[in-house]
Order: structure tokens, then C-alpha cells, then sequence
């Protein structure tokens, strides 16, 4: 096996489980399985109570289970976690695709498992609101695992926190890593005799040079300045202060009330509008749902400053890079940091470290049973087998001492499908799930993602950065039945007025747009979503997960990877 093969191989049990968008409210980056340490990985004991309990617990059906593995209710993992743990575990398949709509039907009907693993946030929160949740305060005594991981991460225990002051939600901590990261054709500017853009309007004139000054020199205007498609216009939110996408209103802080964020709106709306006039962004972005012709053109060395979303970045670096340079050996990438904006300088968003994950029914028969079972599956031998499989069969110690697949092939059969089962593990707390655990610096291709990615958290980890939001979509509030429909009102009507904007140069300005915004925001009865923000940010600004919170994780996680 090639080196370059075998790094691949490894990054298969760190691929998110889910689709992609980030720093993003979405689900795509829900979660992630990855390896764990060694150690932790060796040997699994655990003292059971003196009283076996049963337990039932939601797990995904993504389809992902061989025949010849069983199902997702009984497989080899199924009889560990039983013949191991301290309690009879009943497995609940869920489809991943209508989860919430399964659960609805299983709470409706009283027959909802003692468990939740759900990653939809507003779902949860809906459970809570209808008193459909046990708190977990009385038995977290049988959960000395999530009780030692409380107190290293507080963070932890303000995201699962009510209003009422208890804890209902188990959650995990994550890597935490950049959503969106900007990467530049540095031979290009090179090239065009152009320096590294620190400004927005240094960055436009630049991605305006890529894209008529045929820095590919083949004799023809066919190249873009950036891609703007699906994550990387909202990466272009982000570069002026704002995370607004498709599931998300763009709000702010000022003089210590929530307000909706118009200005930096403004100013991300007209940018994008230059970018379209000015030819600089393949005119038919709009129909790039997914970013892959964005994709494709990069790779084929058509885009100046691409926009990457950063899952699966150590297969993008030894993958992706390879073919770019397949296809035009002199080109040359380098990270940009968020250029300054005339609203400030901004990192991008950042994936959720601290994810929740799963609640307990209120109708629960055994708490205490409830307790231990998730004790038993938060203990780093336990997630050890469940992520990784057995030493000497499915892993041994790499070279930076942690598990490496010995066969993939043989690991996406019989590992690689289990991680949900331990979906609320944390794997953020072991280095060996971390990006750059994965990449050994000895080898010339591998110290390429190295560096790149050790340059990528200095620039957007900068403590002179400021997040675009206050706090990661994740962890904002989420509203009653009655709001979330003026939402969803109001971001129909705002989307269609800004794509208009951008399509429609000075026939429809973008602060036409927001005028025309600002009035559907009224008529729609936005100043009730306002009103609500302010409530829950006066309520919960000392307690509740914000952007603080976030880049503290984040740093924190830099230095123990040092």
C-alpha cells in the first residue's frame, strides 16, 4: 500500500457521517466517527451494577450495514455493547433521511425509545418545550464519564442547559475547525506581478485580475475570479460580519440588544453584486446547488480564490491537490485569511465543537439503568472498540501512536458504519481525532496538508478576529411553532430579493433590496423574532454557548495538539 493510499484509508473512519454546510445551523456537519488513542483502544472492562437494567436507544439506519453484518439491531456491535455493558440495550433504527418525522410518530404513540440521538437542534428543543425530556441532574452520579467531561469543558454544560436551569441534553466536543477557508492560485499572482489581498476591495481587484488578465495563459478569458456557490457566498456573509444563509437571519450586537444585522448585509449583497457585473464568478453560480462545478473548475485550474469547505481537508490536500496538479503541474495553493472588511476582520464560521446530540424520555423506566449504559459508552476503551474495531484486526499503532487501519476494505465492512452507536462520544478530548493526527510531516505529500493546515488555524484562529455571529447556529434559540413560520416567511422573501439583487445590477440595487427586506420583515411580523432574541439573550447571555465560548474551544484544542 502506498503511502498515499494508506493515509487515505485512514481518513475513512474521520469522514463525516453526515452531508456538508457549516458554521452552519444545518446538520451537515452533525458528526464525525475518528480514531482514538491507542490506549484507550486496547482493552475494554467495565463493572457492572449489581442489577442489569434495559434500556432501549435510538441509532441511525443509514443503510450502511452489510448483510452479512446483520442490521442496526443486531450486529457485532449490538452483542458487544450487550454482552459488555452494564445493561440489555434495545436498538431503535431510525432513518437517518426521516428521522424526525419517525420520532414524532414514536412520541405521538407513546412508544419512544429511553434514549434520543437526534441531531436536529429545533427537534430537541421541541421535545423540551412540550415537557417530553428528562433532566439528567439525578443521574449524572451514574455518569462519572459526562461528569468529568463537564468539568474540563464547561462549555459543554452550558449548551445543554434549559432555561429552567437543568441539564437536558447530552452533547459531545468536537475538533473544532474552520467551515469555510479561502485558498489562493499563488502562482497566479505571481504571475500578474499581484500581492496577497488583506483588504475586501484588495481581494475584488485581485479575483477581477484572475478573471480577465488569462493568468492560465492559454489565450482566453475562461477563467473566475472565486466561486460563489452554496457554503462559499455564505464564506462571502462571513468576510463582512454576517452568517446568514438559508436556515439563518443575519443578527447582531449592539448597545447590548440583539438587532437584526441590515448594514452588514448590505455590505455582503453589493459585494456579491460586483462580483456578478464584473464577471468575476461563473454566471451560472445560481444553479450550482451542491458547489461541484465550482469543484470541478478549480481543479481543472479555471478559479483564482476558491472557496473549500473543510471536511475531508487531508483527502482535499493528498486527493484533490493531486489531481489540480495533474492537470496543471505549475499551480501552487495557499490558505487566505478573511481579508478585511470595512465592518471589521472576521474569521469564517466555525464547525460546531461543542454538538449536542441526545436527551432522555421523561417516561424513561430506569434512570439509573439510562445513566450507566451512557457511562459505559463514554469510556474511551468502549469508543475504542465501536470507532476503531480490534487491535490487530482492524488497527494497529501508527507511527504518531495512533490506530491505523490495517485493512480498509475489511473496516469499511465491519467498523466504519458502527459510529453512531457512540454518536455522543467526545472524540474532540483525544489528539488522535484530530486533523493533523492524521498527516505524518515526514512524508514530503503529507507535510504539504501539515503545513497548510498548521497555517490555516493561525489565520483563522487569530485572537484579533472577530466571529461573524453570536454564537455558532447550533446554539442560537430556537423559536415556538408560531415564529419559526415568520422565519421561514421571511427568509423566502429575503433570498429571492437578494438573488434578484445580485442578478439585476443597477435595475434592482442592493439597497433596493434591503429597503424591500426591511418592509416584508415588518409585514411578516419580524419585530416578534427580535422581541424574542432579546428576551433570550438578556435571560441566558451569562450562561448560554456564545462565540467566546466557541473560540475558546478552539484555541484550547491548538494547544493540545501542540
Amino acid at each position: 500500500m502506498t503511502n498515499k493510499k494508506l493515509w487515505l484509508g485512514m481518513t475513512v473512519s474521520a469522514v463525516a457521517l453526515g452531508a456538508t454546510l457549516v458554521g452552519c445551523s444545518s446538520d451537515k456537519n452533525e458528526g464525525a466517527t475518528a480514531t482514538t488513542s491507542t490506549t484507550a483502544a486496547q482493552s475494554t472492562t467495565a463493572a457492572a451494577p449489581a442489577k442489569r437494567g434495559d434500556v432501549t436507544s435510538t441509532m441511525y439506519d443509514r443503510g450502511g450495514v452489510p448483510a452479512a453484518e446483520g442490521n442496526y439491531e443486531e450486529n457485532r456491535w449490538t452483542k458487544y455493547i450487550n454482552q459488555n455493558g452494564p445493561a440489555n440495550v434495545k436498538f431503535v433504527p431510525v432513518l437517518r433521511s426521516d428521522s424526525v418525522k419517525k420520532l414524532n410518530v414514536l412520541f405521538a404513540s407513546g412508544s419512544a425509545p429511553d434514549i434520543i440521538n437526534e441531531y436536529n437542534t429545533p427537534f430537541r428543543g421541541s421535545l423540551y418545550d412540550q415537557k417530553q425530556l428528562m433532566p439528567i441532574d439525578n443521574i449524572l452520579k451514574f455518569m462519572p464519564e459526562y461528569t468529568k467531561l463537564l468539568e474540563k469543558y464547561p462549555q459543554l454544560k452550558k449548551a445543554g442547559t434549559k432555561p429552567d436551569g437543568k441539564i437536558y441534553e447530552i452533547g459531545k466536543v468536537k475538533e473544532a475547525v474552520p467551515a469555510h477557508i479561502l485558498l489562493i492560485r499563488s502562482d497566479w499572482l505571481k504571475k500578474l506581478n499581484l500581492s496577497m489581498p488583506t483588504t475586501t476591495e484588495e481581494m475584488l481587484a485581485v479575483a477581477k485580475a484572475f478573471a480577465e488578465q488569462d493568468p492560465d495563459g492559454n489565450g482566453k478569458k475562461d477563467t473566475y475570479g472565486m466561486n460563489m456557490s452554496t457554503y462559499s457566498e455564505q464564506a462571502i456573509n462571513e468576510m463582512f460580519g454576517e452568517n446568514s444563509s438559508s436556515t439563518l437571519l443575519a443578527w447582531d450586537i449592539k448597545d447590548g440588544k440583539v438587532v437584526r444585522a441590515w448594514d452588514k448585509e448590505l455590505a455582503s449583497l453589493a459585494y456579491k453584486q460586483k462580483l456578478y457585473e464584473g464577471g468575476i464568478i461563473d454566471k451560472d453560480y445560481i444553479n450550482d446547488k451542491d458547489g461541484a462545478k465550482a469543484k470541478q473548475d478549480f481543479l481543472n485550474g479555471k478559479i483564482g480564490i476558491y472557496v473549500k469547505f473543510t471536511g475531508g481537508w487531508n483527502e482535499f490536500v493528498l486527493s484533490d491537490m493531486a489531481t489540480l496538479k495533474k492537470n496543471v503541474p505549475t499551480a501552487e495553493i495557499a490558505p487566505l485569511g478573511y481579508p478585511k472588511s470595512p465592518l471589521g476582520t472576521f474569521t469564517g464560521g466555525i464547525d460546531n465543537p461543542v454538538q449536542m446530540t441526545t436527551v432522555v424520555n421523561a417516561k424513561a423506566k430506569d434512570p439509573e439503568a439510562v445513566g450507566r449504559y451512557l457511562d459505559f459508552m463514554m469510556k474511551p476503551e468502549t469508543a475504542g472498540k465501536i470507532f476503531n474495531g480490534d487491535e490487530g484486526v482492524h488497527w494497529k499503532k501508527g507511527p504518531n501512536g495512533c490506530p491505523q487501519p490495517i485493512d480498509v476494505a475489511k473496516n469499511k465492512n465491519e467498523v466504519v458504519w458502527a459510529g453512531d452507536y457512540d454518536m455522543f462520544y467526545s472524540l474532540g478530548q483525544d489528539k488522535c481525532s484530530f486533523v493533523l493526527s492524521g498527516v505524518n510531516p515526514e512524508i514530503p505529500e503529507q507535510k504539504v496538508a501539515y503545513d497548510m493546515y498548521k497555517e490555516v488555524q493561525k489565520l483563522y484562529y487569530d485572537p484579533a478576529r472577530q466571529y461573524p455571529a453570536i454564537a455558532n447556529g447550533d446554539h442560537m434559540p430556537v423559536y415556538p411553532a408560531d415564529l419559526q413560520v415568520i422565519n421561514t416567511t421571511i427568509l423566502k422573501e429575503k433570498g429571492d430579493l437578494f438573488v434578484k439583487a445580485i442578478l439585476s445590477g443597477a435595475k434592482y440595487t442592493p439597497e433596493q433590496a434591503i429597503k424591500d427586506s426591511q418592509a416584508a420583515w415588518t409585514k411578516a411580523g419580524g419585530q416578534q423574532l427580535e422581541d424574542y432574541m432579546n428576551k433570550w439573550y438578556q435571560e441566558n447571555k451569562s450562561t448560554a454557548f456564545l462565540a467566546k465560548d466557541l473560540m475558546d474551544i478552539a484555541r484550547q484544542q491548538m494547544e493540545q495538539v501542540k
